[in-house]
């Protein structure tokens, strides 16, 4: 990890943390892609962040756990969900490396609440789950109506080819890969290790301040992405081509914290 991504990760809270998670089982997939395509879909006060070239639209997932509210213990299985996120890599005026989420989706009716509520983070509602076998990680997340009795019955679907008259899903999004040898490069800190979220709350810009020890970061080979997902959030088309970088950290605890109003 470069020296700035490893104080980015790092670096001090400037006020008391107002959440604390373990995130388990991480897939980065990040894409290129023209800064200017993607001006529209960040808040005022930000812009696309150029890092190696290019921008950066990326897909997250994860196992979110162990949640915990300081001052308050751990909210065990309350607090455990699979998230799926949609995003892109964003600077602000201050020199803030972060990332702006087109959407977070999530099983977890109080996350998102409380997202919506008090963070201006899009948490969407979605019967989302994870599977992981030894170094094989996979994420699925759906937003149809039809999967409500069944959130899992994915994972035993995964190769049979879709009917023709079956309905499509309305923001689905599903990824596998085979997590590989660890990589220490400036481009994969870069990608992982942003300082914060940058968030639309009304009129405003928020940030939201983002803490953790540097990350191990492994190589993946990918085995399955597709899903209409990105066309539900502006990013029509993301899933038609593989990432650009694929990358898999086992786990981490982050911590959030407010980082302030941008504009």
């Amino acid at each position: 990890m470069t020296d700035r991504a490893r104080e980015r990760a790092a670096g001090p809270l400037l006020h008391r943390p107002v959440t604390v998670h373990a995130w388990q089982d991480i897939v980065f997939a990040h894409w290129r892609s023209d800064p200017g395509a993607l001006a529209r879909l960040v808040p005022r006060g930000t812009r696309p962040d150029v890092v190696d070239g290019s921008a950066w639209v990326g897909l997250s997932a994860y196992v979110f756990d162990e949640t915990r509210v300081p001052p308050f213990p751990s909210a065990g299985r309350l607090g455990r969900m699979t998230e799926v996120t949609l995003e892109v890599l964003t600077v602000d005026d201050q020199g803030r490396h972060g990332v702006t989420y087109r959407t977070v989706d999530t099983a977890n009716v109080p996350a998102i609440v409380a997202a919506h509520a008090l963070l201006g983070v899009p948490y969407t509602f979605a019967h989302a789950g994870s599977r992981r076998r030894g170094d094989t990680v996979a994420h699925r997340s759906v937003r149809h109506s039809g999967r409500v009795r069944h959130p899992f019955r994915w994972a035993h679907s995964l190769h049979r080819d879709r009917a023709p008259d079956a309905p499509r899903p309305r923001g689905a999004a599903s990824v596998r890969v085979h997590a590989g040898d660890v990589v220490d490069t400036p481009l994969a800190a870069e990608l992982t290790t942003r300082a914060g979220i940058h968030a639309r709350y009304l009129a405003q810009t928020l940030f939201w301040q983002r803490q953790h020890a540097p990350l191990t970061v492994r190589s993946a080979r990918l085995d399955q992405l597709e899903g209409d997902l990105p066309a539900a959030v502006g990013l029509s088309g993301l899933f038609d081509r593989e990432p650009d970088s694929l990358l898999v950290v086992d786990g981490t605890t982050v911590r959030y914290s407010w980082g302030g109003v941008i504009r």
